[in-house]
């Protein structure tokens, strides 16, 4: 599936199960609405980064928290939810993310692969 299908059935999605964040009378409350999917989004993000400290605090300093292989599935579950809010972020200021992708990976590909001078 294309990815700017999964940022449409997201927006779906959203738009049924919370009407009133869709409902944008003026600037002001778009960016409000960028507001809360950034600051939910950096929510994500450190429940992301919290899986991730405690697989390390067990893996290499033999402390309290889970192995690798048993928080893979939190792992999952929170980057998932990240890319929910980047998809529904997408979605509310039209950005394509297959072209902005595509324009990142270019320009990554001319810093790092480009043959040293």
């Amino acid at each position: 599936m294309e990815l700017n299908k999964l940022v449409e059935i997201q927006r779906d999605f959203s738009e049924r199960a919370f009407p009133e964040f869709w409902r944008i009378s003026d600037r002001r409350d778009l960016v409000l609405r960028v507001e809360y999917l950034s600051n939910a989004l950096a929510g994500e993000a450190g429940e992301l980064a919290n899986v991730v400290k405690k697989i390390v605090r067990r893996e290499v300093y033999g402390g309290p928290g889970e192995p690798l292989e048993g928080a893979v599935d939190k792992v999952e579950e929170e980057l998932t939810d990240v890319f929910i809010y980047v998809m529904t972020m997408a979605a509310l200021l039209g950005i394509d993310l297959e072209k902005a992708y595509f324009r990142k990976l270019k320009a990554n590909e001319e810093r790092f692969l480009r043959p040293s001078r």
